[in-house]
């Protein structure tokens, strides 16, 4: 009798697999065109609130530092379907870690020296995220992740748990789950005859590709999206983070190639990076923004 071909158990060779373990696989950061710009993000320090003052002298005094674009200067965008990508388009603070400036420098070290050096002041307000079992916000959505209802039932299971002769009925709280992938959280972005040319350390380059169309009024003819490695992802990939918007900022008009990093591991990526979607559970209560 034959039997299909069983691969649970069975040693599979990763194709990238030697690449990676060996440095020779290029993740996004990793491509950097002739005078190459870096960015690094400043995140908001309040977990809600608005900007009342920024302050850039001190950074704009780094060497190699070229500017610091804040809400106040940062090119508008097309309006987004998803606030998320807002980047840099108003005084709000929708939650802590929130990108509310972007220094671009000639290295990543001048760069990262002067976010540190950028002064913010906020008007802070109420925030709510704890989740708790009787919270007034909590809802049931219509579809859950990947278009799925939230709601999906079979059999009778209180008829079932009555009848059963052990039953356990216990509550788990757990923390909250953060993954580290190898990979940083960046993009790098070139412009050239008009093409944007996007590294992106992202699962899903189609979608990059649409939501920077979106965001930038382009047609996407005009822009390629490349994610040839992914360096861990655990759906913190996501094609739809801040970072997308930020691609071709560091000249405020497309210009020349920029690489603009999510923070390294030392931060906290998980601010403005995704996580692990929600699977039929329901909604918690966020930080209104």
């Amino acid at each position: 009798m034959s039997r299909a071909h069983q691969s649970t158990g069975a040693p599979v060779v990763r194709r990238e697999g030697r690449d990676k373990v060996t440095g020779a696989a290029r993740y996004a950061v990793e491509h950097t065109p002739p005078d190459c710009l870096r960015a690094w993000p400043v995140p908001a320090t309040v977990a809600r609130g608005r900007i009342t003052a920024i302050r850039t002298a001190d950074a704009l005094a780094v060497p190699g530092v070229h500017t610091v674009l804040t809400h106040d200067n940062a090119p508008r965008l097309e309006e987004p379907d998803d606030p998320i990508l807002a980047v840099l388009q108003n005084d709000r603070v929708p939650h802590r870690g929130w990108p509310v400036a972007l220094v671009v420098a000639d290295t990543l070290e001048a760069a990262r020296a002067g976010a540190r050096e950028v002064r913010i002041e906020y008007e802070t307000e109420e925030h709510d995220v704890v989740l708790t079992e009787d919270h007034p916000g909590l809802y049931t959505p219509e579809q859950a992740n990947g278009g799925h209802p939230a709601v999906r039932e079979r059999g009778d299971f209180d008829r079932a748990y009555a009848a059963a002769p052990v039953r356990v009925d216990a509550t788990y709280t757990l923390e909250a789950l953060h993954n580290h992938p190898m990979e940083p959280h960046a993009c790098t972005a070139e412009w050239a005859d008009g093409h944007l040319t996007v590294h992106d350390s992202s699962q899903g380059a189609t979608k990059v590709c649409d939501t920077l169309a979106q965001v930038f009024g382009l047609g996407t003819g005009r822009i390629t999206v490349v994610s040839e490695h992914v360096g861990g992802d655990s759906a913190r990939r996501a094609p739809r983070a801040p970072r997308s918007c930020w691609r071709r900022w560091p000249h405020g008009t497309p210009g020349g190639p920029s690489n603009s990093p999510s923070r390294d591991s030392s931060w906290r990526p998980w601010w403005d990076t995704g996580h692990p979607p929600c699977n039929g559970c329901g909604s918690a209560p966020t930080t209104p923004g």
